[in-house]
């Protein structure tokens, strides 16, 4: 194994396909209230913890609706949409299979304890992941670079040898802000939104040791 290298994973969006079933249950919670989310705007959510989402959509949207009610319904709604189809991403369980036995491998999201436990006893994330960091973990979130430097910090790999995989704005600049590689992967954000990162690759089958190597040897 290349123990000293790490490859450091998002959750929604990289690892499992959850983005269009969070925007069915955050559709069907603002169409409640009179809101309809304008397209530009949902990159402005995408990769944010939830206190954030809960934070920025409520001012930007002007709900006055109790914060604990609003929230609460957010998750069921969420959560049934999740209940429907939930499901690793294309790729995803073929690239694992090419990293193990060659790379360090950990999962580093803002999604909340909660969720990720719920998740966890479905998809069984940590057999594949041997140290995660979920939100709530640290005091700041993405795009902050705390939590991917917590990611580091349990595997005890510098950030020169670290690589994240990101798909949102707030991860790909989280990575970034923690000095490591950062391979974007396309699909929930435009690529002309995208902040500058390492590698843009528009599936998970395009990474490969020769590209991960390659990344690393350059910088």
């Amino acid at each position: 194994m290349n123990i000293c290298k790490l490859i450091l994973f998002d959750l929604d969006g990289v690892t499992i396909d959850t983005e269009p079933l969070y925007a069915k249950g955050e559709i069907r919670l603002f169409k409640e209230y009179g809101v309809s989310i304008p397209q530009e705007d949902w990159k402005l959510f995408r990769g944010c913890t939830e206190e954030k989402f809960y934070d920025l959509s409520m001012n930007r949207y002007g709900i006055t609706e109790d914060r604990i009610i609003f929230q609460n319904k957010g998750r069921a709604y969420v959560r049934e949409e999740f209940e429907k189809h939930l499901d690793f991403m294309p790729g995803f369980n073929a690239l694992i299979k090419r990293l193990n036995g060659q790379y360090l491998v950990g999962l580093v999201t803002a999604t909340p304890e909660y969720m990720f436990k719920w998740v966890d006893e479905r998809l069984n994330l940590s057999d594949i992941f041997e140290h995660i960091v979920y939100g709530g973990m640290t005091d700041k979130g993405k795009p902050d670079p705390d939590p991917y430097l917590l990611g580091m910090k349990q595997f005890n790999v510098s950030a020169q040898n670290t690589m994240v995989i990101e798909d949102s704005v707030h991860g790909i600049q989280a990575g970034l802000h923690a000095k490591a590689k950062v391979i974007a992967l396309t699909g929930s954000v435009d690529i002309e939104d995208m902040p500058k990162a390492h590698k843009i690759i528009n599936s998970l089958d395009e990474i490969d040791s020769i590209l991960i190597n390659s990344l690393f040897k350059t910088l």
